[in-house]
């Protein structure tokens, strides 16, 4: 198949630094053209690695991958469970893949992320092989590496097989169509999404739904044994998803009382989230029954930098040039915050929600299923949402509408 490159043009507020117009207005239009030509570059580097990573398969393997962009599968619930992400999908799996197959994968998302989002996409699949080593010594010596299962799962008992090679990439609809096409990366605490189309002349770009995860969050102390446990003991201490809790943290900890109190959420919620990975998705409904929240624009401006700290560390995973940050920071600004759990301890069970009339932002570090250890809350889901073009390409729609009527 050979796929067709669309060069299509894109605005967006730019980040761009260029030499100082001599009007606002004018300085706007260049770093939006700056802007737009950029993506038209990236967008056709996404493009080619698509095409690249398409052309080292076999017929099979190319059927397997390229899906209707109508399928089911392109907006069903996030693959966050391990048993769903072995026996639920479509596409290619990691594990079927040949060694230049691979590189062509990672090749692709390299691209369609930032250099911080690969990393962390890397870094959730290196944490299946560590697993695998702690689920390995609970079987050898479960007195020491005793496994807590799921409240929900008494009986609870470990996969026989863990694995970095158990992700899938699916592309739904023909890459470079401007009606739509998407693609879907997907496995056990990781769930991206990254759909292009074109509306109105314009390239359009979502990276929502996003969902991570990490357990352990803290990587505790290893066995003796540096030859059964390698990964265990080249990871031991390092930590996936804690920073963004204690983000969460650093902003709930300048609370006051009164703010503490009007945003407080009524219980720990589960560790699917509260609504942040049903799909479709009606956030309104998890709201009924909760406090009011704290409303974002009642923050102080040391507190809504440090709110924007949290949310940055979600978009920073993306292509800068598909995420509108500042559109994100006006809605966001008409939103509220809540949580329930130990704020000023690390280790302890946390609950964050920011929503506001289009985003939806949750973190949950609790300990309802994962592995002893001397922290007492250490997994951890997050997500991004939008709740209103989530696998869509719209996300930009409301900004350009504005940007071309002050034109």
């Amino acid at each position: 198949m050979k796929i067709k490159i669309i060069v299509l043009g894109l605005m967006l507020l730019s980040g761009c630094h260029v030499a100082a117009p001599e009007s606002a207005h004018s300085h706007h239009s260049q770093a939006a053209d700056v802007n737009a030509a950029v993506m038209k570059i990236r967008y056709q580097e996404i493009l080619s690695a698509t095409q690249g990573f398409y052309q080292t398969l076999t017929p099979q393997q190319q059927k397997a991958l390229i899906q209707p962009f109508e399928h089911p599968y392109r907006t069903r619930n996030f693959c966050y469970v391990l048993a769903h992400c072995k026996t639920e999908y479509v596409g290619l799996r990691m594990r079927d893949l040949q060694a230049w197959q691979k590189y062509a994968l990672n090749q692709l998302l390299m691209k369609v992320l930032s250099g911080e989002g690969y990393l962390r996409v890397v870094g959730t699949m290196n944490r299946e092989w560590l697993l695998q080593e702690m689920e390995n010594a609970y079987r050898a010596d479960p007195k020491h590496y005793p496994v807590i299962g799921s409240p929900e799962v008494p009986n609870w008992t470990p996969p026989l097989q863990r694995g970095a090679e158990d992700y899938y990439l699916a592309i739904f609809g023909q890459p470079g169509s401007a009606s739509g096409w998407a693609i879907r990366f997907e496995g056990h605490h990781l769930t991206l999404n990254a759909t292009y189309g074109e509306k109105d002349g314009q390239l359009m770009a979502s990276v929502t739904p996003m969902f991570f995860g990490a357990s352990p969050m803290a990587v505790p102390k290893a066995p003796s044994s540096k030859i059964d446990y390698p990964h265990w003991h080249a990871q031991e201490g390092q930590q996936s998803l804690q920073r963004e809790a204690w983000l969460a943290r650093s902003l709930l900890r300048t609370f006051s009382v009164s703010q503490r109190e009007l945003s407080q959420w009524n219980q720990l919620p589960k560790a699917e989230l509260m609504g942040g990975t049903d799909a479709p998705l009606d956030a309104v409904h998890y709201l009924k029954g909760q406090r009011p929240g704290q409303a974002i624009a009642d923050l102080s401006a040391t507190q809504q930098a440090l709110l924007w700290d949290f949310i940055e560390s979600f978009l920073l995973t993306q292509n800068s040039h598909a995420v509108p940050w500042e559109l994100v920071k006006q809605d966001l600004h008409q939103g509220h915050v809540w949580w329930f759990g130990d704020v000023n301890n690390e280790q302890a069970p946390l609950y964050v929600r920011v929503q506001s009339p289009r985003y939806l932002v949750e973190l949950l570090q609790a300990n309802t299923f994962g592995v002893r250890s001397d922290i007492e809350a250490n997994h951890v889901h997050a997500s991004f949402r939008d709740l209103k073009s989530d696998w869509d390409f719209d996300v930009l729609g409301d900004h350009l509408k504005t940007q071309h009527h002050h034109k």
